[in-house]
C-alpha cells in the first residue's frame, strides 16, 4: 500500500480535531476530533461570557455563533507559523485569544495573542515538568468568568491567570505501562479539552478513560479518580500515518504517533471533549464500551463534596454504539437529546435523561463531531465529500453541493481532469449560514490509487436550507483539519493542522510541474489564520 494513503485524520470533534482528513478517494476531508447557542452561556455559567470558551464553543459542544452573519470581506493575519495547531483558540474577557501548540522540548506550547495575532504572553518554555508540554496540542484552553485559563498537556493540568501568572498545576493520572504507543513515542494521557461542571469545578476525561473533577481555585480533587469501564481500542492501522506528516518541527516527533492514534481513535478509550448540560449538570462522554470493538455514550452525574466527605462520579447510563470511541457529544438546543457518531459513520440521537437510542442514520461522518442550529438541524462533516444535513428526527435533508464553487476556484487540468473539493474541518453555524473549511485540489493517481491533493484552502459559506455552496469567504494559508471558531464580533479563526499538506509535501516536485499554470500544492506553513471583518 502506498504510504500516501496514510493520511486519514478522522475526528476533530472527536478532537480533533477535531480534526480530520480522511482518505476516501485518496486524501480526503478532515475533521474532525479537535458540538443553546454560542453566544453567552446562562448568567450562572462559570464560563467566560465571550462567545467561544472551549473547543466546540460552548459547554454543549454545539458550535454556534447565531448573532453573526458572514461579512462581505475579511483581512487575514497569520500567527505561530511553523507549528501545527489542531484545536480551537478560545477568547478571554479582555478580547485576547488562548491557543496551544505541540512543539518539542525547549518551546512554549500555551500562547495568548491579541486580536491581530501578536503574542501577548506565552507559558514558560517546556522542560521536564516545567512549562506546558507538547501534549497540549490536543486540548483547547477553557476560560472561566474571571478570565482564568485551564489546559491539560501530556501529564498535567494547568491554570493560569489571563495575564500569565501560574495559579496551580496538578498531575494527571498516568498512562498505561508499558507505553501502548509506538516505540520512541511518549506515553501521553491528556484531556481532549476539559470542561466546567455546573457548580464550577474542572472536569476532564483522559484519553485512557480516567475521569477527574478538580477544584477550580486550588486544583485539589473533589472526588476520587473514576475509571470508565471500557477497554482500550485497538491500534488504528487501516491507514498508517504518512512518514512526512507533521515533519520539519511542526510537532514534537515523540508525540506524533500518540496524537495520530488519538485523532483516529486508536489505542485510547476516549478521544473526545465532554458535553455538559448547564441546567441539569449531567456530563456526557463518548468512549469505548465494555464490549470489545464497541463504543458507548456515557451519562455521568457529579456529586459535590459535602460535610467533609469527598464528591463522587457515577454512571447514570451507558448507551452502546458501533465501533470506536465516537465523537464529541453534542447537546440539542432544548437539552433533550444528545448526538454523537461512531467510527463507522452512524449518527446517533440519544435521550439525554435515559440514554435511550432515539434513532441512528448512516451519515458517513466518520466520528467527526456535528454542529446543531437553533431549530435542532444537525450538520456533519462527511467522508468523502464535504457536509450533510439532518433534521432533528434523523431525516436526511441534503448533501452539500460545492460543484459551482469548485469549478470557479480551480480550472480543469489537462492531466488530472476536473478539480475536486474535500471537507477539511468541522462545520460552524452562524446566522443564515453554515461555515466549513475545505480544500480544493485534484485527484492524482499514486501507485494505482487516486489521492486528493490540496491546491487551495478556503472557508466556504453554505446555504443551510439547500446545502448549496454560496461563496468562498476567505482563503487559508495551509490545510486546516480542526475547528472553525467564530467570535461574537464576527472574527473567524482557522487552525492550520498541516496534516494534509505535510503528508503530500514529498509529492510536490513531481506534481507541481503537471498542474495548470500558476498552481502548486499548498506548501506547509502551520499556525493560526485570523480573519477580521472589513467595515
Amino acid at each position: 500500500m502506498s504510504p500516501l494513503r496514510s493520511l486519514t485524520p478522522s475526528r476533530f470533534g472527536s478532537l480533533l480535531l477535531a480534526a480530520t482528513t480522511v482518505l476516501a478517494t485518496g486524501f480526503g476531508s478532515s475533521v474532525g476530533s479537535l458540538e443553546g447557542s454560542i453566544g453567552p452561556e446562562p448568567a450562572t455559567s462559570v464560563y467566560a461570557d465571550t462567545g467561544w470558551v472551549t473547543l466546540h464553543g460552548d459547554s454543549g459542544n454545539r458550535r454556534q455563533q447565531l448573532g453573526v452573519e458572514p461579512a462581505e470581506s475579511y483581512t487575514r493575519w497569520t500567527a505561530l507559523q511553523g507549528a501545527s495547531i489542531l484545536t480551537a483558540p478560545t477568547m478571554l474577557p479582555n478580547g485576547n485569544l488562548a491557543i496551544t501548540t505541540g512543539k518539542a522540548e525547549g518551546h512554549s506550547n500555551l500562547h495568548v495573542l491579541d486580536k491581530f495575532g501578536t503574542i501577548v504572553w506565552e507559558a514558560p518554555a517546556w522542560t521536564g515538568k516545567t512549562g506546558v508540554d507538547s501534549g497540549a496540542i490536543i486540548s483547547s484552553p477553557i476560560i472561566d468568568s474571571d478570565g482564568n485559563i485551564f489546559v491539560s498537556d501530556a501529564d498535567q493540568l494547568w491554570s493560569y491567570t489571563s495575564d500569565g501568572a501560574l495559579r496551580w498545576v496538578i498531575d494527571l493520572p498516568a498512562a498505561p505501562t508499558p507505553n501502548p504507543f509506538a516505540d520512541g513515542s511518549r506515553a501521553i494521557n491528556p484531556f481532549v479539552t476539559a470542561a466546567f461542571t455546573k457548580d464550577g469545578a474542572v472536569f476532564g476525561t483522559t484519553v485512557f478513560g480516567q475521569v477527574i473533577v478538580a477544584d477550580r481555585a486550588t486544583g485539589e480533587l473533589r472526588a476520587p479518580v473514576f475509571q470508565l469501564p471500557g477497554s482500550i481500542a485497538k491500534r488504528h492501522t487501516k491507514t498508517p500515518m504518512s512518514p512526512s506528516m507533521w515533519s520539519d518541527g511542526m510537532m514534537d516527533p515523540a508525540i506524533k504517533d500518540p496524537i495520530f492514534q488519538i485523532i483516529m481513535g486508536g489505542i485510547v478509550q476516549s478521544a473526545n471533549t465532554p458535553a455538559v448540560d448547564s441546567t441539569t449538570g449531567r456530563v456526557y462522554v463518548a468512549a469505548t464500551d465494555e464490549e470489545e470493538d464497541k463504543g458507548a455514550l456515557y451519562g455521568l452525574d457529579i456529586t459535590a463534596p459535602k460535610n467533609g466527605s469527598p464528591g463522587a462520579i457515577t454512571i447514570a447510563f451507558a448507551a452502546q454504539m458501533g465501533p470506536g470511541s465516537g465523537s464529541s457529544p453534542v447537546i440539542s438546543p432544548d437539552g433533550k437529546t444528545v448526538y454523537t457518531c461512531d467510527d463507522e459513520g452512524l449518527l446517533y440521537a440519544f435521550d439525554a435523561a435515559s440514554g435511550k437510542e432515539l434513532w441512528n442514520a448512516p451519515s458517513g461522518a466518520a466520528a467527526a463531531a456535528v454542529a446543531v442550529d437553533a431549530q435542532g438541524s444537525i450538520y456533519a462533516l462527511t467522508n468523502p465529500g464535504v457536509l450533510s444535513a439532518y433534521s432533528a428526527t434523523g431525516a436526511k435533508l441534503w448533501d452539500a453541493d460545492l460543484s459551482e464553487l469548485t469549478n470557479a476556484t480551480l480550472p480543469v487540468s489537462d492531466v488530472y481532469g476536473a478539480p475536486v473539493v474535500r471537507g477539511n474541518g468541522n462545520p460552524t453555524v452562524v446566522n443564515g449560514s453554515i461555515l466549513i473549511e475545505v480544500f480544493y485540489g485534484y485527484n492524482v493517481p499514486i501507485q494505482g490509487y487516486p489521492v486528493s491533493v490540496p491546491v487551495k484552502s478556503a472557508i466556504v459559506d453554505i446555504d443551510p436550507v439547500t446545502g448549496k455552496g454560496m461563496r468562498n469567504i476567505g482563503f487559508a494559508t495551509d490545510t486546516t483539519e480542526g475547528i472553525l471558531a467564530v467570535t461574537p464580533d464576527g472574527r473567524i479563526f482557522s487552525t492550520l493542522g498541516v496534516m494534509t499538506s505535510t503528508a503530500v509535501a514529498p509529492l510536490a516536485p513531481m506534481i507541481n510541474p503537471t498542474l495548470p499554470d500558476g498552481l502548486e500544492l499548498i506548501a506547509p506553513s502551520g499556525g493560526l489564520d485570523g480573519f477580521i471583518p472589513n467595515a
